[in-house]
């Protein structure tokens, strides 16, 4: 056999590339400040979530990665960055090893004598992130941890006025707030939101992306518009999570024709008057939280209203299992660093044991309690690397879809660390958050800040029908007309904007189409857009100002109706259960009943009970992960639930068709998989949004909050949900001519399979 001749400049080759390789990546191409960043986000995950010490528990970790991203981001070499890293991490985790990868670490000491002693260490049920939630919970094991038993999330106080006066006004909600909240996702808002005719939905606001943790009294407000046949007007304040916030001088104004601004006369605005020790005139009814008159420093006048929640101390155990001491993680940095981590300490009663420098800690306590947190936003670079690193390692070791949805997430980091470093402001960095939540293709993830509600769209609906951008609904139908094809906004064709948009949407295909059409040509408000139109087959130019806030919606048809002789319509999405009750009789005896749920209903789901003939078996098809090891690697079971249904009568006998898309997401598949699974009905349309399971949420520094799905949903048959969603049985298709002519395609197909019954 003939030899091979290497030569020595193509060895060389070799060898350089073999070196610039770890654990088969390659890593040559990431700058030295990148690998900084990298190792520094890795390591700050395994210490936040599985190292148990109590120095670690009194971190604020939001200020900590900001000031650690600072501290690494400039190290000029591998050893200079493990200095830094120790200076860091070891006064909160002095147990923790950082180490050369070429090198083995030292053994992890377990102390001989442990008599008296217990053992404290992480489980985490999804994760907890701060609220007062119990559905996804973080606790350390023999520990007092604050968490709630309700379940509720939230505690608000509501007062409604009429809209009729007020329709196609500019309306004003002011009030003042102080607080008493720490720790992410907990935080005062105020809210306001129009209803309109037919259940339709309006105008709102609930200051997610700007939310109130001040301490002092400080004035807020909302601006909206109510739209031309809104109903009720309906405003308040809540708090969100754990904590305590004051409210008090509630004030609602609308504009008039020379623009300023009048009262409008709302009760008890002040909380002076009361009832039943409540306020009077106001609902305030949350489970979880209490409401108190209280006459400590009010704003103004003798009182004002405190929303506080109920929590309790816990220090059991949420499962079984949990890392036992002596269990370590050794985990590579990059870098050419890794880290041994203890999962698992022993505590005696002066704390977790293995404290390091006093001294040390508390000086880096000093550090960090120079950062105000409260007044940076994203134009600050270390704000932006920070909030990656936190964001990035939440669902690095909780997001529960990874296998399906095919996301290289390691590279993401690095990814997103070069973006985040290219970024000049914080509107640069909005567009980079939301590019990393699209990585996950899940329907609940999003982004919401301050710059989220500069946008606006046109006074048109559009829908993708016959593969064109399609105008179904208008209210400028002097230029734009139902059935119009939208061809191209300032030159560039609406193919490519849906396109460039859904890049920056998060969830299946079906949900990102659905999500871009909502979206369809935002900017800032006020601005002009060229458009170019098909109308009957000629191509019109047209201009357009972007100046609608609302959620426009299609004209439909009533919410309850006998649709043609004993074939009935219920419109899932605006109809009421008690609504459906009255009707029950009618819809149990009918020929056929068709249920319109293309979009989310209104807890209605007792429908179901009324299909049934059996009970509901189905009991493990929502599944929160049991979580002890980080990079989600061993979960060790799940806490599962299911709906636990049972048959009600009357039975709906008769044949029954469901209608859904795309716009069916979470709730609304919960309601779907039921049909699908013990095949209640026909399934008329197209897929569903493939999102499903309780959000969970966390906010960044610099006003961001981020919403994502914290279980893991699968079919009543134990078979992927995610991305695929509930599949119609029946596809149907709209089409232009349809939309003209004003027919509905999939209530068309519904009354042709109940009539060929």
């Amino acid at each position: 056999m003939r030899s091979l001749r290497v030569s020595p400049a193509a060895l060389l080759m070799v060898v350089v590339l073999l070196s610039l390789c770890t654990n088969g990546k390659v890593i040559a191409s990431e700058s030295q400040e990148i690998q900084n960043l990298r190792a520094f986000t890795k390591l700050y995950g395994y210490v936040k979530y599985f190292h148990p010490s109590d120095e670690a528990s009194q971190i604020d970790w939001d200020k900590f990665a900001i000031y650690g991203t600072e501290r690494v981001k400039n190290a000029q070499n591998s050893e200079e960055l493990k200095s830094i890293l120790e200076e860091l991490f070891l006064p909160i985790a002095p147990t923790i090893q950082i180490y050369h990868s070429n090198e083995k670490p030292r053994l992890f000491v377990v102390p001989e004598d442990t008599t008296d002693l217990k053992v404290v260490a992480w489980q985490h049920q999804g994760v907890g992130l701060g609220t007062s939630s119990n559905i996804y919970t973080s606790i350390r094991i023999n520990r007092e941890n604050r968490i709630s038993t309700t379940g509720y999330s939230f505690g608000t106080v509501t007062q409604s006025v009429d809209a009729i006066d007020y329709r196609g006004k500019k309306i004003k909600l002011k009030a003042f707030v102080r607080t008493n909240v720490s720790g992410t996702g907990n935080q005062g808002q105020l809210w306001l939101r129009v209803d309109r005719e037919n259940k339709q939905r309006g105008f709102f606001d609930n200051m997610n992306d700007r939310p109130i943790k001040s301490h002092e009294w400080q004035s807020y407000e909302i601006v909206g518009t109510v739209a031309d046949d809104a109903t009720k007007i309906f405003f308040g304040c809540f708090l969100n999570g754990m904590g305590q916030v004051w409210v008090d001088g509630f004030q609602l104004f609308a504009k008039n024709e020379g623009g300023g601004w009048e009262t409008v006369q709302i009760k008890n605005p002040g909380f002076e008057e009361e009832a039943d020790d409540k306020p009077k005139m106001w609902s305030a009814n949350s489970p979880g939280y209490t409401y108190k008159l209280v006459s400590d420093n009010p704003y103004e006048e003798e009182r004002s209203l405190l929303i506080e929640n109920k929590d309790e101390s816990f220090s059991g155990t949420l499962f079984d299992a949990f890392p036992k001491v002596g269990e370590v993680i050794n985990k590579e940095l990059g870098a050419g660093l890794s880290c041994q981590i203890p999962l698992a300490l022993y505590s005696d009663s002066n704390g977790t044991l293995g404290q390091g420098d006093k001294a040390s800690f508390n000086a880096l306590l000093e550090q960090l309690s120079k950062i105000e947190t409260g007044k940076l936003t994203a134009d600050n670079e270390f704000v932006r690397l920070g909030n990656i690193v936190i964001a990035w390692n939440i669902f690095q070791h909780f997001y529960p879809y990874f296998d399906v949805v095919g996301t290289d997430w390691d590279t993401e980091l690095t990814n997103i660390l070069e973006e985040a470093l290219s970024n000049q402001n914080e509107k640069d960095f909005y567009s980079t958050l939301r590019r990393l939540v699209a990585k996950l293709h899940d329907g609940h993830g999003g982004v919401y800040h301050k710059i989220s509600r500069e946008q606006v769209g046109f006074s048109f609906l559009v829908d993708w029908i016959e593969n064109h951008v399609v105008i179904t609904s208008s209210k400028d139908s002097t230029n734009f007309k139902v059935g119009d094809i939208v061809i191209s906004i300032d030159g560039i064709p609406v193919e490519q904007m849906l396109l460039n948009e859904e890049e920056y949407i998060s969830g299946s295909p079906q949900w990102k189409r659905v999500n871009s059409l909502r979206r369809f040509s935002y900017g800032k408000e006020g601005t002009t857009a060229k458009l170019q139109i098909m109308r009957n087959g000629q191509i019109l130019k047209m201009e357009a100002v972007r100046n609608n806030k609302e959620r426009l919606s299609e004209p439909g048809r009533p919410i309850i109706e006998e649709i043609e002789n004993d074939i009935f319509y219920v419109n899932l999405d605006k109809a009421e259960m008690d609504e459906i009750r009255e009707k029950m009789d009618d819809l149990a005896n009918a020929k056929g009943v068709i249920f319109d749920l293309r979009g989310y209903p209104r807890s209605n789901s007792e429908v179901i009970s009324h299909l049934l003939t059996e009970p509901d078996t189905s009991s493990a098809w929502m599944r929160i992960p049991q979580i002890i090891y980080p990079d989600q690697e061993n979960v060790v079971g799940f806490t599962k639930h299911g709906w636990h249904m049972q048959p009600k009568e009357p039975h709906v006998k008769g044949k029954v068709v469901f209608l859904t898309d795309g716009r069916a997401i979470s709730y609304a598949e919960s309601f779907m998989s039921f049909i699908e699974h013990y095949k209640l009905a026909e399934i008329v349309g197209q897929p569903t949004a493939g999102t499903n399971g309780n959000v969970n949420s966390f906010e960044l520094p610099g006003g961001f909050r981020v919403m994502w799905t914290g279980m893991r949903v699968v079919k009543h048959d134990g078979s992927q949900h995610h991305l695929i969603g509930i599949q119609p049985t029946v596809p149907v298709q709209r089409t232009i001519q349809g939309l003209i002519e004003g027919r509905d395609e999939f209530v068309e197909k519904a009354l042709e399979i109940i009539r060929s019954d």
